[in-house]
């Protein structure tokens, strides 16, 4: 089993910091919210989308994923086509995309202050968790499967429509199946994969990494934001509760690629957010569609233990 040391808890003059996510928990205006921190370098997904892409591959019939960049040119070239058609309109650059190119980078950053937030679901082994990066304060945030997978589901409609890549002969939204694309995606156990890692995490490098619940984050966001700033070492401003409505911050994030910021589907309300709105209500389970209610079903008990453990409001 491999061990990552928390060989740099907290840093005097500065701190680093990362957000495992599921997707559609609001973590991207997270991130732009973190951007208003003088001096803080922001990531956005670089494990995440570099598991994207293996999972892409697997069309070619590679399913054992180089983790390193040299030697294997030729499958983190494939890696890099494979998510341009899985998103027209960006561009991918096959080096970023190793996971041991993302864990160097990371360690190397000579910023003050430097925030990642990435898929909980790119650190689902062990051959994986030994590139979690040394030196980096660790925090989940979490959402109601209930909320995460309609919202999973609208969003994934949208970006396969403009991929091209409905399999099942869909004509609109109503007729849309998410449960089989979920499968292919791995995106059907994103609750249990965010679960174990942070078991993973308070057993072998923080025994009390931050739990932030996204709801009473988008409620009184002020406590929470005061929070977590004080577990990573990043300083806390009133400030940081509203950021300029402008996506243009994104270009100074570091991403795989080009132009990703502009994905309309999964990222366009967060990228013109200006501030932490009002949750939304949970709906009830006989009002969703069966494909969300099966996932959200299946995902109640990993969410519901990590519940317990966020901070009392």
């Amino acid at each position: 089993m491999f061990h990552v040391p928390n060989d740099n808890p907290r840093r005097k003059n500065g701190g680093r910091a990362i957000l495992w996510m599921i997707p559609r928990s609001i973590s991207t205006a997270f991130a732009k919210c973190m951007s208003g921190i003088p001096g803080c370098e922001v990531w956005i997904e670089p494990f995440g989308i570099s598991h994207l892409g293996m999972t892409l591959l697997e069309k070619h019939g590679i399913t054992d994923c180089p983790m390193s960049y040299d030697g294997h040119e030729r499958e983190f070239k494939l890696t890099a086509q494979e998510l341009e058609n899985f998103a027209p309109g960006t561009t991918f650059f096959p080096d970023r995309l190793p996971f041991a190119s993302i864990k160097k980078k990371l360690e190397e950053s000579t910023s003050k202050y430097v925030f990642v937030k990435d898929e909980c679901y790119a650190m689902s082994s062990d051959q994986r968790r030994q590139f979690i990066p040394k030196g980096y304060q660790h925090a989940f945030i979490i959402r109601h499967p209930l909320l995460v997978y309609r919202s999973m589901r609208k969003a994934s409609f949208a970006q396969y429509l403009e991929g091209g890549i409905l399999k099942f002969n869909e004509t609109d939204e109503s007729s849309f199946d998410f449960r089989p694309y979920a499968k292919e995606y791995d995106l059907n156990a994103v609750f249990q994969q965010h679960h174990e890692l942070w078991t993973y995490i308070r057993d072998r490098i923080n025994p009390s990494p931050l739990v932030i619940d996204s709801s009473a984050l988008l409620t009184n966001p002020a406590p929470i934001l005061r929070e977590f700033c004080e577990a990573v070492g990043f300083p806390y401003s009133e400030s940081l509760l509203q950021w300029s409505e402008s996506p243009e911050v994104a270009k100074l994030w570091k991403w795989p690629g080009d132009d990703i910021y502009k994905n309309k589907a999964f990222l366009g309300v967060s990228m013109n957010s200006t501030h932490f709105t009002p949750p939304a209500a949970v709906p009830p389970w006989e009002e969703v569609t069966d494909d969300v209610r099966e996932l959200a079903e299946k995902a109640m008990p990993y969410y519901e233990d990590m519940l317990k453990h966020r901070p009392i409001e």
